[in-house]
């Protein structure tokens, strides 16, 4: 097996003396005029005096579609400074600007009772007099914090990206084998952060069937800090963009509730102001959107759309209809306007499969290294982090295949299942719809437990099932009991009529119905007080219209009434390849089912460390997680639930794996958590208003895609600070109740910081905890065993792109003369020998639909190979690509004769799950809590092996009428 012992990193770090400045033009606004477009925006709110800013997420959305040169650094025009607010490659020509925010001031205030201070406002603004002024500003520019962490200038987020982005435009075209591939930049809005370069024109792919896929290379850029780091860093992301061609009659699905974006190219410039100017270079971006009202689509109203009817253009939008109707027409240009419509999943499939091997991720990255700056050069690569490696991990921790029936690993599950539930039989019911769903999932079950011979058949004597049945089996250690029956109408779509589609109290009536059709459905659970488990075969996901009519939420509120812990797994319409490459993926689809479903009742195997007397023998580990559960799902009411979970691998079940309750304030078994938090998931008792919930993605400062206020939100404003609140409360209670024992507490960067500030690169320092609103203290003071890691993935190219580099070391040992790329499995820290470095990264080996793909995958060019004997050549633009994520591990806080880098070799091995393959995403104890969040967020993606394959079922339905386009 190749061995790689270094890390490239597609990250770029400045010289520590490096200066870089780069000519833009900047428009300010003065204080004056900024409390006049305030005092407009807060006519008609309820409480005006709580708004503190001018929401400019519209205006934004408007530059981009309309103004792509203008780069926009503000999500809020705040009224307590006068600092620039736009920047642009080029003064934006007046009486264009003036058109532009005479629409925008409109939009503000657009009720007619408005109408006169509208006017007003505008003739004391006096768009046409602002002026851009040209300026220097300094790309590398950043201050340390007192842990020695960079903090870039805070307009570098998109500056310095988009000044990269310019510099690699103005590269030679991409070469590969084959072609080549030019770049255009992209238009960004601020809460996008970075820059986004795109091939253009795309490149075409022509599958079995003769169809013709379009697709792009993207590649964008983002600026980043790095915890204790004096330099910040540059990721540079490479991937696909897929267009959207396929249709049926009816055109282009367009998903409710979801905006589509679309690239736009114009041969002129949007708005006129001399005939000779020409049109950007730069892609314009709009979103188009389906009104349920108007049961049309169109341009989205909280970006252009709204405002477009008050602009005159001088190269119009593409008419929806038209857009929608023939996508491919737009793609090669139509009435000087070239569209393109960004393809995703629910749109059905599509010929070019998602995301970039090595193969064509390191030549696109070396491409773009050659328009670095001086003083901006690629990050050192990281090296294996090897100073706890020579401490072999026991036998049985190797990673591998489920194991055959009657070994050792299968006895060991029979007696820790039976330890569990206390000399209990384990007792399971599988409520199937499809034949080999179900034949499968018995069989699976009989695989993880090791049980061979024919089972005893009894019937199960329901008249509401008369084919149900239970099977069972005697093992030295364990009974099984697997109770068969149909699920029938349980699983099928909620009746809701097109008027009730929207109303919250319609919705809460059909939950409650499908609970109680399940409560009187299901017998007694044997076991007084502990919950059972029930896996349930539903219908696929997009067989659910609308989104609301899923079941999968009652069910599994009813089933916790009915006592049971569940899982849900689907039967998908097509698996590519031959039948039995079906059935192979069918089997393993059941058995991580029922492996999901062991872990809901307490059970799962704690990886020992294996790094000697140095980690206390009686180290726990404990994970917190924040569960934020957003208005716009089956509860209509947004909330705050803080989840932990701990683990004490050397405890019996079922102490081993146990949760905290918020309201009770102890320790209970895993179980018991998940049905504690499934009843925080209740639906109110006293009905909502009935009207539309807001759509995903509102919001304010911390995110608005339409520039709510922020007032109107009630999960960014005043609320905001209250959970922060209720999280300092938990976290306090949280590390009270650890106390007694060393602990390793694991937090996840993304998921908490917004609620626990602390943990931001900016505020976090090594050693010490603050809890929000109280002052910062030692560690130790919270408790003398703790040490406190913080984990970040590689969401919104947070930590960077990675891939193996340099000589390959073969299993015997040799040192190959060619240098290579790859993939590596292991734990990285940077190069040198600080041993009181911090911070680590985490990779794992390649899995999901890219296990089988050769690292030299290439979407654009033909590779050779050699497959049993025999050569060839093949391209690989249809098959999935999947690349691990690196893991980033900030060993945070630890005692004074700690090394760091055991906490973060711990941290790394808690990711190796005995007896499988691959490394989990996170950590267990961070796994476990994550999981558990599915009894309180109503989500429909907790099949661990559900199938990620957009197959085009949802555009067929669309096409027949079954759902609204």
């Amino acid at each position: 097996m190749t061995r790689y012992d270094t890390i490239r990193l597609a990250g770029y770090v400045p010289d520590p003396d490096a200066e870089w400045t780069v000519p833009y033009y900047t428009l300010a606004l003065p204080r004056p005029q900024r409390k006049l477009l305030l005092d407009l925006y807060r006519l008609g709110l309820k409480r005006p005096d709580d708004c503190l800013a001018v929401p400019v997420g519209r205006l934004n959305s408007l530059l981009q579609a309309l103004a792509p040169e203008v780069v926009s650094v503000a999500k809020w025009l705040d009224v307590s400074n006068d600092e620039p607010w736009l920047y642009a490659r080029g003064p934006v020509p007046a009486d264009v600007f003036a058109t532009l925010v005479h629409a925008w001031v409109n939009d503000l205030r657009p009720e007619p009772e408005h109408r006169q201070a509208v006017r007003e406002a505008l003739d004391a603004l006096g768009p046409g007099e602002l002026r851009w002024e040209r300026c220097e500003v300094p790309m590398l520019a950043r201050t340390p914090t007192t842990a020695g962490t960079a903090q870039p200038d805070e307009r570098l987020y998109q500056m310095l990206p988009d000044a990269l982005a310019g510099l690699a435009l103005g590269l030679d075209p991409f070469s590969y084998p084959g072609g080549s591939l030019g770049f255009r930049g992209v238009a960004r809005r601020p809460s996008d952060r970075g820059a986004e370069l795109l091939s253009w024109p795309p490149d075409r792919y022509e599958d079995r069937d003769g169809r013709t896929w379009w697709f792009s290379a993207l590649l964008t850029l983002t600026l980043q800090t790095v915890p204790f780091s004096p330099e910040f860093r540059v990721h540079l992301r490479s991937g696909v963009r897929r267009w959207a061609t396929r249709t049926g009659p009816k055109g282009l699905y367009l998903p409710p509730r979801r905006a589509a974006s679309v690239y736009l190219l114009a041969n002129a410039p949007w708005i006129d102001d001399s005939p000779e100017s020409r049109g950007s270079t730069r892609f314009s971006v709009g979103r188009l959107r389906y009104d349920r009202t108007l049961r049309a689509r169109r341009w989205e109203a909280g970006g252009p759309g709204g405002i477009l009817s008050r602009l005159r253009l001088r190269q119009p939008f593409p008419q929806p209809d038209s857009l929608i109707g023939d996508p491919a027409h737009w793609l090669a240009g139509a009435g000087g306007v070239t569209a393109a419509v960004v393809h995703s999943t629910p749109m059905g499939s599509h010929g070019v499969k998602a995301g970039l091997m090595p193969g064509d991720r390191v030549p696109l990255t070396e491409w773009f290294e050659q328009a670095l700056p001086g003083g901006l050069r690629r990050a050192p690569d990281p090296v294996r982090a090897n100073r706890w490696s020579t401490v072999r991990k026991p036998a049985g921790e190797r990673t591998g295949d489920v194991p055959a029936p009657d070994t050792r690993e299968t006895a060991e599950l029979r007696k820790d299942m039976a330890a569990l539930l206390a000399g209990e039989p384990f007792r399971a019911e599988f409520l199937w719809l499809s034949t080999p769903v179900r034949d499968a999932g018995v069989q699976a079950l009989a695989t993880l437990f090791g049980l061979s011979g024919e089972p005893v058949r009894k019937p199960a004597g329901e008249a509401s099932n008369p084919d149900g049945e239970t099977l069972s089996w005697q093992t030295p250690e364990l009974t099984v009991e697997l109770r068969l029956a149909r699920i029938g109408g349980l699983a099928d779509s909620f009746a809701l009529s097109p008027a009730e589609q929207g109303r919250t109290s319609a919705l809460h009536a059909a939950i409650a119905d499908r609970r109680a059709q399940v409560v009187q459905r299901l017998p007694a659970t044997p076991a007084e007080g502990r919950a059972s488990f029930a896996l349930l075969e539903i219908h696929p996901k997009d067989a659910y219209i609308p989104r609301s009519a899923d079941p999968k939420f009652a069910l599994r509120l009813g089933f916790r009434d009915a006592g049971r812990v569940t899982q849900f797994v689907t039967n998908p319409r097509r698996v590519p390849g031959k039948p039995a490459d079906a059935d192979k993926a069918r089997a393993k689809k059941l058995e991580a089912c029922w492996t999901e479903g062991f872990r809901q009742l307490g059970h799962r195997a704690v990886p020992t460390h294996g790094l000697g007397p140095k980690i206390p023998a009686d180290t726990q580990y404990a994970a917190l997680w924040l569960v934020k559960r957003r208005r716009d799902g089956p509860t209509r009411r947004a909330d705050l639930v803080p989840v932990a979970v701990r683990v004490r691998p050397g405890d019996a079940a079922p102490e081993r794996i146990t949760g905290w309750d918020v309201r009770t304030g102890e320790w209970v078994p895993y179980p018991a958590l998940l049905m504690r938090l499934a009843a925080s998931a209740e639906l109110p008792t006293a009905d909502d208003l009935d009207e539309e919930p807001p759509s995903a993605g509102t919001g304010g400062p911390a995110g608005a895609e339409d520039g709510d206020a922020p007032d109107q939100d009630e999960e960014w404003n005043e609320p905001t600070e209250r959970h922060r609140r209720i999280v300092a409360d938990a976290v306090q209670e949280v590390l009270f109740g650890l106390r007694d024992r060393p602990t390793l507490l694991l937090v996840h960067a993304q998921n908490a910081r917004q609620l626990w500030p602390w943990l931001q690169d900016g505020h976090i320092e090594p050693d010490r905890l603050r809890i929000h609103g109280r002052p910062a203290q030692r560690l130790t003071i919270q408790g003398p065993g703790l040490r406190l890691v913080r984990v970040r993935e590689s969401t919104d190219t947070e930590t960077p792109q990675w891939w193996g580099h340099g000589p390959q070391t073969s299993d015997d040992g040799e040192e190959e003369e060619e240098e290579r790329f790859g993939i590596a499995t292991g734990l990285w820290r940077p190069p040198g020998h600080d041993p009181r470095n911090r911070v680590f990264g985490s990779t794992g080996e390649k899995a999901g639909p890219g296990t089988n793909v050769s690292v030299m995958a290439s979407r654009w060019a033909f590779r050779s190979y050699t497959r049993k004997g025999k050569t060839g050549s093949t391209i690989d633009t249809d098959r999935p690509a999947w690349n691990p994520g690196l893991l980033e591990i900030v060993v945070a806080g630890c005692q004074a004769d700690d090394d760091p880098e055991l906490w973060a070799t711990l941290t790394h091995r808690l990711r190796q799950s005995p007896g499988r393959s691959p490394l989990l995403a996170l950590p267990l104890p961070l796994h476990l809590v994550r999981k558990a969040t599915e009894y309180v967020l109503p989500t429909t993606r907790d099949d661990p092996m559900e199938s990620q394959e957009d197959d085009a079922a949802v555009q067929l339905c669309f096409d027949l009428g079954v759902i609204a386009p």
